[in-house]
């Protein structure tokens, strides 16, 4: 699987939303590469395609009857519908969208229930090459269904009924009465199947929750819950410098937390850190991201957010983690303070990396007068934001 790839539900169809889901739990944040498998392998659908095409050629070529040139049209089709399909998801894929899948689930539904109704004529023809011809041709459908659609389950299935089961009632249908025995050994046949999907899918959902929790692990601070150095680096990376849309980043260090660890000891220190991350929360906006770069240093960046709010926001920032103290015991409290510097992009800086500089050169001023600064343009003149 391509995990820099995502796919998406629209949400307008109950019915193909039911068939993508992958019966078992796995994080939300996984579900986007598993829909991804929908417009995966179009190796796969070509091969597929091309098997399907020659065998309804065969079957038109050797009985002569127009219903198998019809059914050569319908492959052609499909065909150039479901690589259309897979075409507009690349260009979606290369634009940083997320392309839908319920048009290629469609497709691929269509194209089994033609290969089910090929196989069907091709057993009320009688000839036993071209039943052969179609009963192989489906059983060996199954692998790559089952390897293609392994991550929705429900899907995988019916696209196997759609193509095994006509061919099945075909034969049984035919003069040879011991052809009956298919039906019944349809059965065991998809219950086997299904276990196997079963076992797919629970270790599709281990590996997917490991992953979720290691990605975690990896972008969040243990101690506050916050995002980590790494964690702001990410998002930040997502952030378009040539966007025009407002960006805010606030710098906050605090101000009086060492002699907390040197006086009353690390646990004492940790306390103040989690109830600095509480209280940044409380003081952000939903849409902020919050970390904490190491140490006592914090940032909180902003999307959509212009200079006149995130003034506020710094202020509001500075003020809620300087003030009550900080209760580290029942009859001691930490007169922690912060300082805050904040930039604004595309107003202070040019990119994302200059906003970050820029904004902790702000920091630094903060410092010096006790009050939220802001850097306001290239040349480094930084004024008071109060």
């Amino acid at each position: 699987m391509d995990y820099q790839r995502q796919a998406r539900l629209s949400g307008n169809n109950p019915i193909l939303a039911w068939l993508a889901d992958p019966v078992v739990k796995v994080p939300d944040t996984a579900r986007p590469m598993l829909y991804a498998c929908a417009l995966s392998a179009p190796s796969v659908v070509v091969m597929a395609a091309l098997t399907g095409i020659s065998i309804g050629v065969a079957a038109a070529l050797r009985t002569g009857q127009p219903i198998f040139w019809l059914v050569f049209a319908a492959e052609l089709i499909l065909l150039t519908l479901r690589l259309e399909a897979l075409r507009q998801a690349r260009h979606a894929y290369r634009a940083g969208a997320r392309p839908t899948i319920e048009r290629s689930m469609r497709l691929s539904l269509g194209w089994c229930a033609l290969q089910g109704l090929s196989a069907f004529v091709i057993t009320r023809t009688g000839d036993v090459v071209l039943m052969t011809l179609a009963t192989a041709f489906v059983l060996g459908l199954v692998a790559p269904i089952c390897a293609r659609n392994y991550a929705m389950p429900r899907m995988a299935t019916l696209m196997m009924i759609l193509c095994d089961l006509p061919l099945k009632i075909g034969l049984a249908m035919s003069r040879e009465p011991l052809l009956w025995l298919l039906l019944p050994m349809t059965v065991p046949l998809f219950i086997g199947v299904c276990a196997l999907l079963g076992n797919f899918g629970r270790i599709l959902a281990n590996s997917l929750e490991a992953a979720e929790h290691n990605r975690h692990l990896a972008g969040h601070d243990p101690l506050t819950g916050l995002v980590n150095r790494h964690g702001l680096n990410e998002v930040l990376a997502r952030f378009d410098d040539r966007s025009i849309e407002p960006v805010a980043l606030v710098c906050i260090d605090l101000d009086g937390f060492k002699p907390v660890n040197d006086r009353y000891g690390h646990a004492a220190g940790d306390a103040v850190l989690v109830e600095v991350a509480q209280r940044l929360r409380q003081a952000s906006p939903d849409q902020a991201f919050i970390a904490r770069l190491g140490g006592d240093e914090f940032m909180v960046a902003v999307r959509h957010l212009p200079p006149e709010a995130a003034a506020a926001l710094a202020e509001r920032i500075r003020e809620t983690l300087s003030s009550p103290p900080y209760r580290i015991a029942p009859d001691m409290v930490a007169p922690v303070t912060a300082s805050v510097g904040y930039a604004c992009l595309p107003e202070d800086a040019a990119s994302v990396d200059q906003l970050r500089h820029h904004a902790d050169a702000a920091l630094y001023a903060s410092k010096r007068t006790g009050r939220a600064f802001r850097y306001e343009d290239s040349l480094g003149r930084i004024d008071d934001a109060a």
